[in-house]
């Protein structure tokens, strides 16, 4: 998700929401970064400081990063990154699966052939991460910008926007807990191939499954990997969760066409 490292002037209303959606990108980007961990402040005058923006511009972002699950408003504190607890962390991952199927169905029955050639590009691209034995960080991306070429074409810009956002959570999660299994990466990377087969065969049953593979392979291995760690099961600020992921089976993929 790329986003400029310093804001446009300020040149009127239309330039102004410009500018906070920008500022709102990069700020949830450098959340992802890790720039700010869990916990920490936002503080609006840094933030100004170093972008060369308003305050009230930089107030502005940070309801929308808030909108975005990304930080906690706190009256008359200002903005803390937010803790994710292990049952939310079920969430983001049970939303993801439900958005990204759907825009994968929808990508199946709208997706432009025009667009075939950088879809495989996209495809060649994590499959070659995984055979280069990639580091966690450049895979989640890989995986990640591949799910966001999908939704971009898949003709809804509702779902495209969902996926994303729910996407960017994901993303964040990935990158700051410990990465799943060898495993759980070669069958996600075999998972997104029958997927993309499928959107290019314009098969939205098979497309809207092999989704939900991805999602729930990555979901699993996260969760095995790290439900013990006192930071995942941390809730807000110092509540513990009790919450263990629910039994859920794998859907089955429905034979492809001939």
């Amino acid at each position: 998700m790329a986003v400029p490292t310093k804001p446009p002037a300020r040149a009127g209303r239309k330039s102004d929401q410009t500018l906070d959606a920008r500022l709102s990108e990069t700020l949830i980007r450098e959340i992802i970064e890790s720039r700010y961990p869990p916990g920490a402040w936002l503080r609006e005058q840094e933030i100004s400081d170093r972008h060369g923006v308003s305050r009230a511009s930089v107030r502005e972002a940070l309801r929308n990063v808030a909108r975005a699950g990304f930080v906690e408003m706190q009256p008359w504190r200002g903005a803390q990154v937010t803790h994710v607890g292990l049952d939310e962390l079920i969430e983001i991952f049970s939303l993801l699966e439900d958005m990204y199927a759907q825009s994968a169905r929808l990508a199946a029955e709208h997706f432009p052939e025009a667009k075939f050639g950088r879809l495989d590009a996209q495809m060649r691209g994590l499959d070659e991460a995984v055979v280069a034995g990639a580091s966690k960080a450049q895979l989640c991306e890989q995986s990640f910008e591949l799910g966001r070429f999908i939704g971009r074409y898949c003709g809804s810009r509702i779902a495209y926007r969902m996926v994303v956002q729910v996407g960017s959570l994901a993303l964040w999660q990935q990158l700051l807990l410990t990465p799943g299994t060898p495993l759980a990466v070669e069958q996600s990377a075999y998972a997104h191939r029958i997927l993309v087969s499928a959107i290019k065969t314009r098969q939205p049953e098979i497309a809207e499954t092999a989704a939900r593979l991805v999602v729930m392979i990555t979901r699993r291995s996260l969760i095995s990997e790290n439900a013990e760690r006192p930071e995942v099961e941390t809730l807000g600020r110092g509540s513990r969760s009790t919450a263990r992921p629910r039994a859920k089976s794998a859907p089955r993929v429905p034979r492809a066409k001939a």
